[in-house]
């Protein structure tokens, strides 16, 4: 076996033009199978991210009752010490009290219904940045008695900042609520249906509105990013009362989760085709090498070495070009896709403007996800060792005299 490795290393760089041909072949495919991956995975860490940060955050603790009957009657009260708890859950980087709730909004003239959203305000600035989207006023600060109403609504009502907002509603357990408040800021929310409906205001502020002392609806949990929600959900579940259930996004927002199952279909089919381009580039290759070699082989084989040895030692040299062409092609699609993932592409034209209406950051970002470099070096592996059965075929077919005269 040693004698065979040392004959198809040695055979590599007799022919130094011809091996390095054949390794940048499978080098570029590696590449660019990669750079395929980690774009189309990249988009769909920023579509997510930035869903989540319009509204759910990536998990949220409610009462059991209270995602199919969102009512504030169907809200807890959380503990300092259930927090503390959760705090300390390994990737856990911010939980956020919220109370949540709906109400008529109006002015002297007009009513719409809204959605009430009690906050505190810090940590709520660092899930949804809502401070980056007031228009016109201020953001809220703890202990604030106003509100910060959606550019849509206050439109739609006639209200500016300095205005008075008037709201009714129902309170905990029935308990009529109603009250006055001023309009500290008003900001432009990323989702267009929220923009036409949400008030936001301090969470003490909220609880005494809907005379609910103490209650939250949810609990807001973040981590850095989606890939570590499943062993957070776990480390919560095992310490939550039973009375209260944990949600991830993608249980809060299954359509999202269909929308990037759909596309993800789609750019396997793309990624297929470019694996069968691939292929038929690498196969071309190989055949140019056996082609140049065929009287080579010819002479080899009429001196003595049986047809067996030789398609060992040619399937060793294929491997060889193979393990060696993945090898650089992950390091360099590794830096290469680095590169991007520091520096998004920018989007320009219409689609930068559609990307900037909701709210997102109109770039084109990259994923460095591990598992997407290894598989497209596995799988362009495992196509080399297919396209070398071809030169063992060959051999096997040899014929000695038209070889010798080739």
């Amino acid at each position: 076996m040693k004698t065979n490795i040392k004959l198809a290393w040695r055979n590599l760089w007799r022919n130094r033009r011809r091996t390095i041909i054949a390794i940048s072949s499978i080098v570029f495919s590696v590449l660019l199978a990669s750079w395929m991956r980690s774009m189309q995975e990249g988009s769909y860490d920023s579509m997510i991210d930035n869903s989540v940060k319009f509204y759910s955050g990536y998990l949220q603790v409610q009462d059991t009752a209270f995602w199919e009957e969102r009512t504030i009657d169907n809200g807890f009260k959380a503990s300092d010490d259930l927090k503390s708890k959760i705090k300390k859950i390994k990737d856990v980087t911010l939980v956020s009290d919220r109370l949540e709730s709906f109400a008529l909004a109006a002015d002297h003239l007009h009513s719409k219904p809204a959605m009430v959203m009690g906050i505190e305000p810090e940590a709520e600035d660092q899930i949804t940045k809502i401070s980056q989207k007031i228009k016109r006023g201020r953001f809220l600060k703890s202990g604030d008695k106003g509100v910060v109403v959606a550019e849509g609504l206050a439109g739609y009502l006639n209200l500016n900042v300095g205005d008075t907002l008037v709201m009714i509603s129902q309170g905990y357990h029935g308990i009529s609520a109603n009250g006055l408040f001023e309009i500290i800021g008003i900001m432009k929310h990323p989702n267009p249906d929220f923009n036409k409906r949400m008030v936001y205001m301090d969470i003490n502020e909220a609880r005494e509105f809907y005379s609910a002392s103490g209650v939250s609806s949810s609990l807001v949990v973040m981590t850095n990013n989606h890939y570590k929600v499943n062993h957070i959900k776990k480390g919560i579940s095992q310490i939550l009362p039973r009375e209260n259930t944990v949600m991830t996004w993608s249980e809060m927002q299954p359509e999202l989760v269909q929308l990037i199952q759909s596309d993800r279909g789609g750019g396997i089919i793309m990624l297929g085709i470019l694996y069968v381009v691939i292929a038929f580039g690498m196969f071309s290759v190989v055949m140019m090498m056996v082609k140049e070699r065929k009287r080579e082989f010819g002479v080899i084989h009429a001196v003595g070495m049986k047809k067996g040895k030789l398609a060992i030692v040619v399937f060793m040299e294929t491997i060889m070009i193979g393990l060696i062409g993945c090898s650089i092609g992950l390091v360099i699609s590794y830096i290469f896709c680095f590169y991007f993932y520091n520096n998004p592409l920018p989007l320009t034209g219409e689609m930068a403007e559609a990307y900037a209406q909701y709210g997102m950051e109109p770039y084109m970002f990259f994923s460095m996800k591990s598992s997407l470099f290894y598989n497209q070096m596995i799988l362009v592996f495992i196509i080399s060792i297919f396209i070398s059965i071809f030169p063992v075929t060959n051999i096997h077919r040899l014929k000695i005299t038209k070889a010798m005269r080739a």
